[in-house]
């Protein structure tokens, strides 16, 4: 029965969103105390009130049978108009209907005020005091004018009793006044006021105080739990939509939170690095097996045209021989080896592709090489109208590398180069030394390469061009791999094209080591 109650709770938490679940679960902590809270408000409301409406009814009781005493005697004792009724025999007569009072009501204090003169009489004490001197009577009259004039001045201008709280936090008293009526006018105004227990008035204050402390607690909490859920929920934001866009590219990795979040953030990241990873070798083998595949197809078809290519230069040596007399042989026997020695550098091409050549490794440095490169190439980029600029880092450190490949790439980027700009342009060659990696860049101003033939242009046989082999960029990036370099291009129809070429100042030739053959492997 209670693992059915618990599914049922956890079901209907399923239905809402993981912000909708927190603000549930802070309403329902927060209820509590509230109701607590409340239900404290409006008890303690209700005791004040208890107390203040016993107190309310005696005093006025107090007041109506004192005041209605004091009425007959000012009656009896006055007859003329009553505005004319003087000082003397009001305080007279509330003197004789007061005094009786005050030995049956000790703790209680009747005052009279004349608004006429704004005079008071003060009759009776709050609490037991010693004799006070005339100056200290008029000092203490003063004060409870002060304190009692307020309601006194409500009482006449309405012409009705009041009921009221006075004094400070710390000493209060609750007062009731009442209009003294002589004549249908209000000749004076009477009050009775007693002091409230130090301990009810000091409680029902820090009370108060307790309650408001509550509330700015409550306040607090519930602006910190908001600022919390709404970290919280940013974040599961923002890991559910880097979660989307790693689903789309595993390349894509969630950006840095802090908390649990962020640990979770790097957990994954790592995950996706990981795969990321796993993935770059798996198509590097399956490239591999695609280039060995390849590699021993070009080998064979290239062992099989070398042959009859053979036989035919011999055959037009021959020819040159036997029939140098003829008239107009060497025309047709030239044309021939023209023929003949271009299918040859194409097959070694193919040979180059499927059995690359042992390396031979030797210090060298990058900038002697492209400048090298420039100093037999500078007929052709003359003759194609390319001016050639060089940013070259005259602080390159050297680096081990077979001097030869490195030509051969160099040459073929920038041939490629020059044929992009048929109407000449700029040829830029960068070198720059990061974290022990030489990049070398070379960036035209050429046709540019759309971005879907971008992703090509390494692969074997693959070409733009109306002649060529489509080899020499496959070429270029096995002898990058083979010293543990990387090659990419960036470019865009219109916009040019950049190689990028990075090679480390240590090779790490461990994955091609059977084709290593360096300078002291002879000796």
């Amino acid at each position: 029965m209670i693992n059915i109650r618990n599914k049922k709770i956890f079901s209907f938490f399923k239905r809402y969103s993981l912000t909708n679940q927190i603000v549930i679960i802070i309403a329902a902590i927060m209820l509590v105390p509230l109701v607590a809270f409340m239900y404290d408000i409006f008890f303690a409301s209700r005791t004040d009130e208890v107390v203040f409406l016993d107190k309310e009814q005696r005093l006025e009781a107090l007041v109506k049978s004192t005041n209605n005493e004091f009425s007959r005697n000012l009656e009896l004792s006055w007859s003329g108009p009553p505005q004319d009724i003087s000082l003397a025999i009001l305080t007279n007569e509330f003197t004789q209907a007061v005094e009786p009072q005050i030995p049956a009501n000790p703790g209680i204090r009747f005052g009279l005020y004349v608004p006429r003169t704004e005079k008071i009489t003060v009759l009776g004490f709050l609490h037991n005091y010693r004799n006070l001197s005339q100056e200290e009577e008029a000092q203490r009259e003063r004060e409870i004018f002060a304190n009692a004039k307020p309601g006194l001045i409500a009482t006449e201008v309405d012409n009705g009793p009041l009921f009221r709280i006075s004094g400070s936090w710390d000493d209060q008293v609750v007062e009731y006044t009442s209009p003294v009526v002589l004549k249908g006018k209000v000749v004076a105004v009477m009050w009775v006021e007693e002091r409230l227990n130090p301990f009810f008035y000091q409680s029902n204050y820090f009370r108060k105080l307790l309650r408001y402390f509550m509330l700015g607690v409550l306040a607090l909490v519930m602006i910190g739990t908001l600022l919390i859920i709404r970290n919280l929920t940013t974040g599961v934001d923002r890991l559910k939509l880097g979660l989307q866009s790693m689903e789309k590219d595993i390349h894509h990795l969630l950006p840095e939170m802090s908390g649990e979040l962020g640990q979770v953030a790097q957990a994954v990241n790592r995950m996706a690095v990981g795969l990321g990873e796993k993935e770059r070798l798996e198509d590097q083998l399956k490239q591999s097996e695609h280039l060995i595949a390849l590699g021993r197809l070009a080998t064979g078809v290239a062992h099989e045209l070398r042959n009859p290519i053979g036989i035919i230069k011999t055959l037009v040596e021959l020819m040159k021989q036997e029939y140098s007399q003829v008239s107009g042989i060497e025309e047709f026997t030239k044309a021939i080896d023209e023929q003949v020695d271009r299918q040859d550098m194409e097959i070694q091409e193919l040979l180059d592709f499927g059995r690359p050549t042992k390396v031979s490794i030797k210090e060298c440095s990058v900038n002697d090489l492209i400048t090298g490169v420039l100093s037999f190439s500078a007929a052709m980029l003359r003759g194609q109208k390319v001016s050639v600029e060089l940013q070259l880092d005259s602080n390159l450190s050297k680096i081990l590398a077979d001097t030869e490949k490195l030509k051969k790439v160099f040459v073929n980027i920038i041939v490629n180069a020059a044929e992009a700009m048929p109407s000449g342009g700029k040829l830029e060659i960068i070198t720059k030394e990061t974290d022990n990696m030489i990049m070398i860049s070379f960036s035209d101003t050429g046709e540019g390469i759309p971005a879907e033939e971008t992703l090509r242009i390494f692969d074997p046989f693959y070409t733009t061009k109306k002649t060529g082999t489509g080899l020499g960029l496959s070429i270029s990036y096995q002898s990058i791999q083979l010293h543990g370099g990387t090659i990419d291009v960036n470019s865009g129809l219109g916009k040019g094209s950049t190689f990028i070429i990075n090679l480390p100042v240590i090779p790490q030739f461990c994955d091609r080591s059977d084709l290593l053959d360096t300078e002291n492997s002879g000796n």
